[in-house]
């Protein structure tokens, strides 16, 4: 399967960026002063209201809403008779998350505020509310962007991609993360959704734009929903918004 060279470049950059925040976590440049730079600004910036946008974004990126998000995904697409592209898709929403996890594990890094969750999510490095909400947001703009290929297509996958760049922002705000923990995520997402553009490039995409209508009124339905029952919940949780 032949790719052309403006993937393998973008591919290159994601690789880069997320390479050079890793070494920086190993010590061989001073990211920690990065991070504490804007970490460490961030609380002067919570008021109540910006604490309950931010969880309430944070909760767009939960595993629990993410995996109904990619489920009904790749249902519209088994249902547009897109059976490779949903193939495609369910292997990248199943297989990211165990990425992440493997590199929590391996580099180990603490988070900001400690005892936020247990096991391999007690570790920082990389997001996995960042990664994966990019991914499967940015899964969904480029499938916006096959079937819509005017100005609804452009302006649905520039909702979407505002969306992921604002969970990450929400992570650090919530104390959740480091601010390059988000990027690290953000960088391996891109890669992620450069292989899916590559190789959706090779496929013809049918017509499935009468599901995508499905897709965002099912997400923007449940969502409120999803909200009222986790709210109470994060906001016990994230204990950063309790100390300032």
């Amino acid at each position: 399967m032949h790719f052309p060279p403006k993937y393998w470049s973008l591919a290159g950059v994601c690789l880069l960026v997320f390479a050079g925040l890793a070494s920086g976590e190993a010590g061989l440049w001073p990211l920690d002063a990065f991070d504490r730079a804007i970490t460490d600004a961030v609380p002067g910036l919570r008021s109540e209201s910006l604490n309950l946008l931010m969880l309430a974004v944070t909760a767009l990126g939960d595993s629990r809403f993410l995996i109904f998000v990619a489920s009904v995904t790749v249902f519209a697409l088994l249902a547009a008779r897109a059976w490779r592209e949903a193939i495609l898709f369910g292997v990248a929403f199943a297989t990211m998350p165990l990425i992440v996890k493997l590199l929590k594990l391996t580099i180990a890094r603490p988070r900001p505020t400690v005892d936020l969750y247990g096991g391999v999510e007690s570790f920082s490095f990389p997001s996995g509310h960042a990664t994966n909400a990019a991914l499967i947001y940015g899964a969904l703009a480029l499938l916006a962007l096959s079937v819509f290929r005017k100005l609804p297509g452009r302006m649905i996958a520039a909702a979407f991609a505002l969306l992921a760049v604002m969970v990450a922002v929400s992570r650090v705000y919530l104390g959740a993360h480091w601010p390059s923990d988000t990027f690290a995520g953000l960088a391996l997402a891109g890669l992620g959704l450069v292989i899916i553009s590559a190789i959706q490039d090779t496929m013809r995409l049918p017509d499935a734009a009468r599901f995508i209508p499905v897709v965002l009124v099912l997400i923007t339905g449940a969502f409120p929903l999803y909200l009222l029952l986790t709210l109470p919940e994060a906001q016990a949780l994230y204990t950063a918004l309790h100390s300032d």
